[in-house]
């Protein structure tokens, strides 16, 4: 996985954002538009606002691309206490939590709590989204389907890593557990395991079909 990652410095806090992994959802905009501003250069100045306000607009995002370092004596990020799955519509699969990204071969290539993943089957920085879902007018609802919902793998998730393991060409495959909901908020179920179709293919969204091994 490619990043590029900028730093943004003031007496209390620190700001790094990585170009690759920033889809422009832009909460961080709508967290705290003093601070983060696309049409002045620097873009991030964290000295415009306490380093509470910009963690809770760092913590916003929901990609990972944007993270802080705290230098007044502040926490840092803590882990969330359970992994959750946001289909979103049109775009990625969002994760949020004890997230482990793993090679297809099984080795570690990233450890986060927030990161977006390419649904489209089209990102150049697989298996994070980079916004090629647009380029391609990519579409796909982010309802559950009734083969999600009627999954039975326990009412509560558990507070554990969640992984995440690259399949190339093949899907996504999730072990650990997590609460998946459409972005919408009105479906909800917990899986403990599933392939997740990243090729854009499947037709039991957000689940792989075995699609991407069509012609």
């Amino acid at each position: 996985m490619r990043s590029r990652i900028f730093r943004f410095e003031s007496e209390d806090i620190v700001v790094t954002w990585d170009y690759v992994r920033c889809i422009h959802v832009e909460a961080c905009v709508q967290a705290l538009p003093a601070v983060f501003n696309r049409d002045r250069r620097p873009w991030i100045d964290p000295s415009l606002a306490t380093a509470d306000e910009v963690v809770a607009a760092c913590e916003a995002c929901p990609t990972g691309a944007l993270h802080y370092e705290r230098l007044d004596g502040g926490s840092a990020e803590q882990t969330p206490s359970h992994n959750t799955l946001t289909v979103s519509a049109d775009g990625p699969l969002f994760a949020k939590g004890d997230l482990k990204i793993l090679s297809e071969s099984g080795e570690p290539v990233l450890k986060e709590t927030r990161a977006a993943l390419c649904r489209c089957g089209q990102s150049r920085n697989k298996p994070l989204c980079d916004g090629s879902h647009r380029e391609i007018e990519f579409t796909a609802d982010s309802a559950l389907t009734p083969a999600a919902l009627e999954r039975d793998d326990g009412d509560d998730p558990e507070s554990c890593s969640l992984t995440i393991r690259v399949s190339d060409p093949g899907p996504l495959m999730i072990r650990g557990s997590a609460e998946l909901t459409s972005d919408h908020g009105n479906d909800c179920a917990h899986v403990r395991t599933g392939a997740f179709c990243c090729c854009g293919k499947s037709k039991n969204k957000p689940f792989c079909d075995g699609s991407h091994a069509l012609p």
